[in-house]
């Protein structure tokens, strides 16, 4: 078993950069300080944890695999399909593969993002087939050291 306490898990210090061809790269836009962390990755699903400022967005995108999306903490305005919906701590939100979305930090913030198959098997290449089980550079295969919240403050 492994275990994360999500809401007081240090924010990660850098992004990694995409890099192509591979399983690895990330697949994410990224706009401000915004700085996607993997906590896992495998072929059945890849879990993400993203801190967004006030104001950040996560920009008009789409993932390939069924997208699982979590507040832990915050409040975020998420548009899709022409519609608009504020979502506060505690809401769990999906979208279907492919599907046009956008997220933007309406206060400091913290999303748990689940994306399964890791990747989308249907679109697999060759040498993603080839390294499923491959753990990219900004994967932790261990849980993360919590930190206290009391004296660190997120993002």
């Amino acid at each position: 078993m492994k275990r994360w306490h999500l809401p007081s898990l240090a924010p990660s210090s850098e992004k990694q950069l995409a890099r192509e061809p591979g399983a690895d790269a990330p697949r994410m836009p990224s706009l401000g300080r915004q700085k996607p962390r993997v906590l896992f990755s495998y072929p059945e699903c890849r879990v993400v944890v993203i801190d967004l400022q006030s104001g950040e967005e996560l920009g008009d995108h789409q993932v390939r695999e069924r997208a699982v999306l979590e507040v832990v903490s915050g409040r975020v305005s998420i548009e899709c399909s022409e519609e608009t919906v504020d979502c506060e701590t505690g809401t769990l939100v999906t979208f279907a593969p492919g599907e046009q979305h956008s997220v933007r930090a309406l206060a400091d913030t913290r999303l748990l993002l689940v994306l399964a198959p890791w990747p989308a098997a249907r679109n697999r290449s060759e040498q993603e087939v080839a390294h499923a089980q491959h753990l990219p550079a900004n994967a932790s295969a261990e849980p993360l050291e919590s930190f206290d919240p009391t004296t660190s403050r997120p993002g």
